[in-house]
């Protein structure tokens, strides 16, 4: 898995040392050697370019951050909302702060289900319901899901999802709702839905049982990474001149005395305890399913949100509650796991159209697994950290084991985590009618305009983060009087999204002798910014090596070598580029949202926590006493997912 494996596993491992590693490495390595002699005989011409990129330091933002004496906006959230809206502002040419309390995607960003898609159960209900709302959302879903494709071609990729068909009668139903979902994309459809014979939805499909079906139908949407689509929203608003900071926690939100205006917040730097009064013409919030915290303190004539309940001090980090009494976000927990490769097509996803409780299913490939999910479970209280209950993952199994022939066991799952899906209720409207009901939750997204200023954006979903971000900027504008540039963001490239090539992974094996593997996984998740790593790996052997081994100095001593690490090609160097590049600042931004190792096999990320801590706080200047609260907060929250 590791690049120019061939110049450094010698020197690493014994031969026996190799054959442990197993198959795998040594098929690397073999391979690396033999592009090695080639590179040696063959003159070859590089097409690869390295980008000449240098973003700002976290302290030059900081220092940015305490000097600006006034911001044209503030947006309080760096979620995919936040970061977009940071991004769409930034771009028009305003002068942005934008301010996230833990790591970009820390939240419901990095907990979807990795679809840029229009939603197929909105348009039957659309349908059914004779709902024009509904097919607005859907035809404004679809067209999102393009830009989404072409201004980061390198994280968002079009998938084939296959309906299995069980009656005859479904099928010219389920073949009408595939062309109608095609003809509602417009000029912006992907690919043509088609429909598959009961033997090629087999053999496309061979985990189903063949026995049942009756056929296939197949359409197509977008897969994506969130978490690196939501860092990468970040670091494209930063160099667009944006100030964007994680760890960055509101405390307060700054009040005119005399009309309760909102003129700002004090920010809290998370690392150094140390306040920040950030004044702003306008504030946006975009927290997302913890809306309800900033609303509080817009409500709040001392600008503090309401004091939180008392906790037991047993609470875990699996129950700690953010809003104990949400206003605005109606929240519902949504499950996802992780399984092996085997449970689904490895090109192909797989659509439940009817569960037990009437939602949607999917099983779909995802980073070389196959994600699984979701469900639909309200909730009275926004938890701080939301954790899928085993009783979700065993439903999530029972749906499956619907469709697959061969077991479906539980020491199956990888990972299994839980997301907060906030629908939101129009705070005029639940006042106006003393509290609501369902029928008013909004199902799309909702700006809402507070009598002092604040502009809150809740709701909504990552296929439209663009749109809703546009419409907030449009509102901002209108408020603080700006005059600015057209929005650009349909048609702007995404950082790693310039010059992107389909052929780069391999151009970049050519170039640096990388495994197939590694050269797909760097390509796939960094675009045009993968030879960043690639450098850093030729600029030193050991960054070659498994986030596992950092800190290891002798790893010739085979009982050093945990070889399960090498199943997964995050590397020295991707941490340090993430470190230098893409503000990681913990373990578990790392572990969890630059990479997706946690998120991928929880159990076996556990193994790196200690190495990334090392190289992490070698980098960061770490205490010992900082190392050790580092290695015990990530190795707890990662055995939250499902381990």
């Amino acid at each position: 898995m590791f690049a120019r494996g061939g110049k450094f596993i010698p020197k690493a491992l014994s031969v026996a040392g190799l054959a442990g590693v197993g198959t795998l490495a040594v098929q690397h390595y073999n391979e690396s050697r033999r592009q090695q002699i080639l590179r040696n005989e063959v003159p070859q011409v590089s097409i690869v370019q390295k980008p000449n990129v240098t973003l700002p330091t976290r302290e030059e933002l900081l220092s940015k951050l305490q000097k600006t004496d006034q911001f044209d906006l503030l947006v309080i959230g760096g979620g995919a909302s936040g970061t977009g809206c940071a991004l769409d502002a930034a771009t028009r040419g305003l002068n942005v702060a934008c301010v996230e309390a833990n790591d970009f995607a820390s939240g419901t960003s990095s907990k979807s289900t990795k679809m840029a898609h229009g939603g197929v159960r909105y348009l039957e209900k659309a349908f059914f319901e004779l709902s024009k709302a509904q097919l607005d959302l859907v035809i404004e879903a679809l067209n999102e899901r393009g830009h989404m494709l072409e201004s980061a071609p390198h994280l968002c990729k079009v998938l084939p999802i296959m309906i299995p068909v069980y009656s005859y009668w479904q099928v010219p139903y389920f073949y009408a709702g595939c062309k109608m979902y095609d003809w509602f994309a417009g000029k912006q459809n992907l690919r043509s839905s088609y429909l598959l014979s009961k033997s090629s939805a087999a053999e496309l499909a061979p985990m189903l049982d063949e026995s049942k079906l009756k056929a296939g139908l197949v359409y197509h949407d977008g897969s994506f990474n969130d978490s690196r689509m939501n860092s990468t929203l970040a670091l494209t608003a930063i160099e667009h001149g944006a100030t964007v900071l994680n760890y960055m926690k509101v405390k307060q939100l700054i009040k005119d005395p005399a009309t309760e205006k909102i003129l700002g917040a004090v920010v809290e730097n998370r690392e150094t305890g140390e306040e920040i009064s950030v004044k702003s013409k306008v504030v946006v919030n975009a927290t997302g399913p913890y809306s309800d915290l900033i609303l509080q303190m817009d409500r709040n004539k001392d600008g503090f949100p309401d004091p939180a309940p008392p906790q037991p001090d047993h609470v875990s980090i699996a129950n700690e509650v953010a809003v104990n009494k949400p206003e605005m976000v109606v929240p519902s927990a949504g499950v996802h796991i992780i399984l092996p490769s085997y449970y689904c097509p490895k090109t192909v996803g797989l659509l439940d159209v009817k569960t037990a409780d009437g939602r949607v299913m999917f099983f779909l490939p995802w980073q070389g697994k196959v994600l699984a999910g979701t469900t639909d479970i309200p909730m009275k209280t926004v938890p701080q950290n939301p954790t899928a209950s085993e009783s979700d993952i065993q439903d999530i199994l029972r749906e499956l084991q619907h469709y697959i022939k061969f077991p479906v066991r539980r020491e199956d799952v990888l990972s299994a985590w839980a997301g907060i899906r906030p629908l939101v209720m129009d705070p005029r409207k639940r006042k106006e009618k003393n509290g609501g009901g369902t029928e008013d939750l909004v199902r799309n997204h909702l700006i809402f305009t507070s009598d002092n200023g604040l502009i809150t954006l809740a709701g909504g979903k990552w296929t439209t983060y663009r749109e809703m971000a546009e419409q907030t900027i449009d509102t901002v504008v209108k408020q603080g009087g700006f005059h600015v540039k057209p929005c650009i963001t349909k048609k702007l490239k995404l950082v790693g999204g310039e010059n992107w090539d389909p052929n780069l992974s391999a151009l970049l094996a050519q170039r640096y002798g990388l495994s197939e593997a590694m050269a797909i996984h760097l390509s796939n998740n960094y675009g045009t910014r993968a030879p960043l790593i690639c450098e850093l790996f030729e600029q030193d052997e050991r960054n070659q090596l498994p986030v596992a081994l950092g800190g290891k100095e002798n790893v010739t001593v085979l009982h050093h070598v945990n070889f399960d690490s090498f199943r997964y090609p995050f590397t020295i160097g991707e941490l340090l580029y993430s470190i230098h590049n893409e503000y990681a600042r913990k373990a578990t931004d790392f572990l969890m949202r630059r990479t997706r190792y946690a998120y991928l096999d929880a159990a076996n990320s556990l193994s790196a926590v200690e190495g990334t801590v090392k190289v992490m706080g070698d980098e960061l200047n770490w205490d010992a006493a900082k190392r050790q609260q580092e290695i015990e907060e990530c190795t707890e929250f990662i055995k939250t997912f499902g381990v």
